[in-house]
């Protein structure tokens, strides 16, 4: 399971078990950016190498545009968004992803559906009894008995999806340069920042600092 972590409105991302980078693997990205820069043995350099070192080292090579040792550094979030949100997410094919099917028979509420947080809150009603009305017509063709592949043809593009995906650190520039922009999507939009608030938690905000977050 996921660990629990903050929320943002209708959108959820947390952290995998396993998808903090750890201490060594920034090392190992750094270790592996020097291979290419000292005429040495590899053990000779990175037996005394410091987590502040590497990172220093890191930070470096971000400046310098040599971007190519982030790529030895991987996060995994997991991601629940609304379909529609998610169609863009996937878009980004420098990650890998497993998503939420629903080719399988769901039970479903109005919490499955994402709300936009536009919605005026004199329309949040509608907005939500359309929503039921979804749930409805999806339930009323499955007791027809039609198959999940037929019915779910009826459902909406703010259903709500999870994910669970993993980038290295390289893609994940190229993800908030295109996705913390205020002309993103503003779904996508948050779920970049909230990466961010997630991965600078953990000390790695160091990677992504000079990426304009809006």
């Amino acid at each position: 399971m996921p660990r629990e972590t903050d929320t943002l409105p209708d959108i959820q991302v947390q952290w995998t078990e396993s998808g903090i980078p750890s201490e060594e693997s920034i090392i190992d990205a750094a270790a592996a950016g020097m291979v290419s820069r000292k005429d040495e043995p590899y053990e000779s350099f990175v037996k005394d190498l410091s987590l502040s070192r590497a990172k220093e080292f890191l930070t470096k090579m971000i400046e310098y545009g040599h971007e190519s040792v982030l790529e030895h550094i991987t996060f995994q979030f997991w991601v629940s968004m609304s379909r529609v949100a998610s169609h863009q997410q996937v878009r980004h094919r420098m990650a890998s992803y497993t998503q939420m099917s629903l080719r399988k028979k769901r039970s479903l509420t109005t919490d499955d559906f994402v709300v936009p947080p536009q919605i005026k809150s004199e329309d949040l009603g509608e907005w939500i009894a359309d929503s039921k009305q979804v749930i409805d017509t999806y339930e009323k063709w499955l007791a027809k008995g039609y198959e999940v592949d037929v019915a779910r043809r009826k459902l909406t593009q703010e259903a709500r999806t999870d994910m669970v995906m993993t980038i290295n650190a390289r893609s994940l520039r190229n993800y908030f340069n295109l996705r913390a922009k205020h002309d993103a999507d503003f779904e996508i939009n948050a779920v970049a920042k909230r990466m961010y608030q997630l991965i600078c938690e953990e000390g790695l905000g160091f990677l992504f600092e000079d990426i304009g977050f809006e």
